[in-house]
């Protein structure tokens, strides 16, 4: 077992690193893969945002895509509506608030009662043990889970286990894609939705690791005269659309247009 050091100055933190066993290396071909057909059946939210979710219409299973944008843009409103949707059709979804805790969320479910229905999970009760939770529950098995916001998350793991922001990152992009592939408890293929915020340049705040590791990611934007907001994705390895959707914030939900004027 190697043992490195890092910092200057303080007392330096020892780091274990395992030795690499280079016989469990595997190289595979495309035809060599196998996963189960339900991996390509997209979850169908019945609105006009499935369009450009992907090129079948709907959310894939095993996707881990990025909802950015500013603050009051929408984005926990676009994806609660969503997993809303979902969960009303019988699919398993989880709501992840590292942000509101039970009183706000409440107030919110009551501005927008549709979102009641959406099994949630306040990360703020559990943020000394933030990581041995989202292990836990993940590991139940859930077709969709939103995750507001990365960057809560990042802190709080940097605060509870004392590392970089680079570490945090290791372990939560590592944790998403062991839940993609269905390694947990009940073999779902799990879609993440994570939330982001903007600097007030507009520029994403989070790494280019981060940004580079999704398979998708999507701009929530809302004009400064409040009138107007929008989702269109950047990227997006599911779909070949790339144009705008305009979109509406009601009390039975959120509500598509392909125009302004709709």
């Amino acid at each position: 077992m190697q043992v490195t050091k890092r910092g200057r100055g303080r007392p330096k933190k020892m780091i274990e690193k395992k030795e690499i066993d280079f016989s469990t290396i595997k190289l595979f071909r495309g035809n060599e893969l196998d996963f189960k057909d339900e991996l390509f059946i997209p979850m169908k939210t019945n609105r006009e945002i499935d369009i450009i979710l992907s090129t079948d219409g709907g959310l894939m299973p095993g996707t881990n895509m990025v909802l950015v944008g500013g603050p009051g843009s929408g984005k926990s409103t676009v994806a609660l509506d969503m997993v809303a949707s979902l969960t009303r059709q019988g699919l398993k979804c989880l709501y992840v608030s590292a942000e509101m805790d039970e009183i706000a969320h409440y107030k919110y479910c009551k501005r927008i009662p549709k979102f009641q229905c959406v099994q949630t999970l306040f990360l703020k009760n559990y943020s000394e043990n933030i990581k041995e939770v989202l292990e836990h529950v993940f590991n139940i098995g859930y077709d969709v889970i939103v995750i507001d916001s990365i960057a809560e998350v990042i802190e709080m793991y940097k605060d509870a286990y004392r590392t970089t922001e680079s570490g945090a990152e290791f372990w939560f992009l590592n944790l998403q894609d062991k839940m993609k592939k269905g390694e947990n408890s009940n073999k779902y293929y799990t879609t993440f939705i994570n939330i982001q915020q903007v600097t007030k340049a507009g520029d994403f705040a989070g790494s280019n690791r981060l940004k580079h590791m999704t398979d998708a990611m999507a701009h929530v934007e809302r004009s400064r005269d409040g009138l107007e907001r929008t989702i269109h994705f950047s990227k997006n390895r599911d779909c070949d659309k790339d144009f705008k959707i305009f979109f509406s914030i009601y009390k039975d939900g959120v509500h598509y247009a392909f125009n302004q004027e709709e």
